[in-house]
């Protein structure tokens, strides 16, 4: 435990190794961050390459610039995450609908369907995109 966050170093060096994600909690705003290490992976590689790049000062004082993977990689990671998970995760599949409703016009579906094939969710990219999204 550091100051005003949660942080496990045994924790984040065990993901590490394993090439696993992590999580820190900031408990005065109860913002919870998952934190995903890159790996040698293909897709990883070319989605850290698309990230974009914020500056917030949610935390107070100065503002902080921070990295956030890319509306189509969001689709992606969730849609490989709900597959992992048997398909039972409403939240990662309601997750991928809704980026698909905010970001519908500005979405780069070539690289959607590109990257759905690698990450074998093919089905499941077709099937969020035939349904009805309404921004919410």
């Amino acid at each position: 435990m550091i100051g005003v966050s949660y942080i496990d170093a045994d924790q984040i060096r065990s993901a590490i190794e394993r090439e696993r994600s992590f999580t820190i909690i900031h408990f005065k705003s109860s913002y919870k961050f998952d934190i995903f290490p890159l790996t040698s992976d293909r897709y990883q590689q070319v989605q850290f390459g698309r990230r974009r790049f914020e500056t917030s000062n949610l935390f107070g004082g100065q503002p902080i610039e921070f990295a956030v993977a890319s509306p189509e990689d969001v689709i992606l990671s969730k849609l490989r995450w709900y597959r992992l998970g048997s398909k039972t995760s409403e939240q990662q599949w309601n997750d991928v609908l809704g980026v698909i409703a905010v970001q519908r016009e500005k979405l780069d579906y070539a690289y959607l369907r590109e990257w759905a094939e690698y990450l074998k969710v093919a089905d499941l990219l077709d099937e969020a995109l035939a349904e009805r999204h309404e921004p919410m």
